[in-house]
């Protein structure tokens, strides 16, 4: 498992509800509950049913999210892109200079956009690992679940995978973060240098 990212579906069903509360994947879901992952989707998309007894397994997660539920972290959404810049007639030396502010812009923006998709990503790794807690807890709880059928040892082996998958994630690590934030700074501050220098020489 190369990243970590939300559930995106806008799905109203159980399985997508579930889904989001434990930062799973449909093929992760689909493991748990023994179907395939299209399956999940097209439960999600309204196109079928689960049957009853993965219902109940179903119904097995979100009783251990009932019971041990923990604070989900807050997500912040995406930077609004940049304002666009006044036209006016430049000179071919001013217009170099406004083609590069533009050029300076455009970077920076991609670069806080790439800032705010690590910071989105940490996050739901974060409900993820929350969510191994819960189900961790809800293990060692008596009576989390609400299904003589619940099985605790197929739980466990499907959670040890949830972790070690989870685990494989590379995340950036703080120099290569440091380096995003200096590099979107530095072409931030050149674009506003260039944009005070441009205006200075516009007309009246």
């Amino acid at each position: 498992m190369g990243r970590i990212t939300p559930p995106t579906s806008l799905s109203v069903s159980s399985a997508a509800y579930v889904r989001e509360k434990f930062a799973l994947t449909q093929v992760e879901l689909a493991r748990w509950l023994q179907v395939t992952a299209r399956h999940v989707e097209a439960v999600e998309a309204g196109r079928r049913q689960f049957s009853p007894a993965v219902e109940r397994r179903l119904s097995q997660l979100s009783d251990m999210w009932l019971t041990t539920s923990l604070p989900a972290p807050v997500i912040l959404p995406p930077p609004l892109p940049p304002p666009p810049v006044p036209a006016y007639q430049l000179t071919d030396e001013a217009r170099e200079l406004h083609q590069r502010q533009r050029r300076c812009q455009h970077l920076a923006y991609q670069l806080r956009y790439e800032l705010e998709n690590i910071a989105l990503q940490d996050a739901a790794l974060l409900r993820r690992r929350q969510g191994h807690a819960i189900l961790r807890k809800a293990l060692a709880t008596p009576g989390s679940v609400f299904d003589e059928a619940f099985m605790p040892a197929e739980a466990e082996k499907w959670l040890a995978r949830l972790e070690a998958d989870t685990d494989a994630v590379k995340r950036p690590g703080p120099l290569a973060r440091a380096h995003l934030v200096l590099r979107e700074r530095l072409l931030r501050e050149e674009a506003e240098e260039l944009a005070r220098l441009l205006a200075a020489q516009a007309p009246e």
